[in-house]
């Protein structure tokens, strides 16, 4: 038995149908000295709005991770990334759009079809 892991339609490449669109990051690194405490209040901090939640000011990010809350680390410095969204590159998340989601259900059936494979997502 074959488990795939990569993105469904490049499995499908040689079909010739049209690549699933997909968002991909980019990561920025932030070390701050002096911080003995954190940057922020957890570790992962979403901003799906484009809004930071405290401020309510525009952001041009979509998420930011500190690692000093997983680890437990008690520091007079942090370090954190911040996650930006991008077009091209690694593929991230699937755009959700109707043409996309429509093209995705095409390489489903066939992924049904396929024997002796379980495709279990890019992520896995």
């Amino acid at each position: 038995r074959v488990y795939y892991t990569g993105p469904i339609d490049s499995y499908f490449a040689d079909l010739g149908w049209p690549k699933l669109e997909y968002r991909s990051l980019s990561f920025e690194r932030v070390v701050r000295e002096d911080t003995p405490g954190y940057f922020q209040e957890a570790a992962v901090v979403n901003h799906p709005q484009n809004v930071d939640a405290e401020s309510g000011k525009e952001v041009n990010y979509t998420r930011i991770v500190e690692y000093k809350h997983m680890l437990n680390q008690t520091s007079d410095s942090t370090i954190y990334f911040i996650e930006r969204s991008k077009d091209g590159g690694e593929p991230y998340y699937p755009v959700p759009n109707k043409e996309n989601k429509d093209l995705y259900k095409r390489y489903q059936e066939m992924a049904e079809k396929e024997e002796g494979v379980t495709f279990v997502g890019r992520l896995a």
